[in-house]
């Protein structure tokens, strides 16, 4: 009975050293080593666009706005939206509403936001190198990307968009 005791003791004592060795490593690995974060893809300057269904020489600037539906940002984004359409009326500014969702349903929230007045078209936003939304692409009359926004813009970057629109 005593040998039998003994052999339990042993094996919890080597279960117990084999579950403290696990957990230190899941600890040291989570603390020491986080996982990587996924690049966020975003367009570079002086890249051509590739949106084929666009005629980017159209105009000498076109400000391309990638939206999504579902995104609260771009929801928010709307009356700098209906801004930029108001600045850049009259100017020889092309701009282009680019969603991932069908052209129905980007028309449809465009709609809703109100802002009817811009060509929209439906591509992945992998075609567009950016991995969120809302992103603005301005390109110039060879489709290369000058600057780029990305993200909810405060107030003094939107201005900064315009003033590049209207320059």
């Amino acid at each position: 009975m005593r040998k039998l005791s003994q052999k339990i003791e042993l094996t919890a004592n080597i279960l117990i050293i084999v579950v403290a060795v696990l957990l230190v490593g899941v600890i040291v690995q989570k603390y020491f080593f986080p996982p990587k974060q996924p690049e966020r893809m975003q367009p570079s300057v002086g890249t051509k666009v590739n949106l084929p269904e666009v005629n980017l020489s159209a105009q000498p600037k076109t400000l391309i706005l990638v939206l999504q539906k579902d995104c609260h940002f771009c929801t928010e984004s709307a009356a700098f939206y209906k801004r930029l359409l108001e600045s850049t009326h009259d100017k020889n500014v092309k701009l282009v509403a680019v969603l991932p969702n069908t052209l129905e349903e980007g028309k449809a929230y465009l709609d809703k936001l109100g802002i009817a007045n811009l060509e929209v078209k439906q591509s992945s936003m992998d075609n567009l190198q950016t991995s969120g939304t809302p992103t603005l692409i301005l390109t110039n009359d060879k489709g290369e990307v000058t600057n780029f926004w990305i993200g909810k813009l405060p107030a003094d970057k939107e201005q900064e968009v315009i003033n590049q629109l209207i320059s």
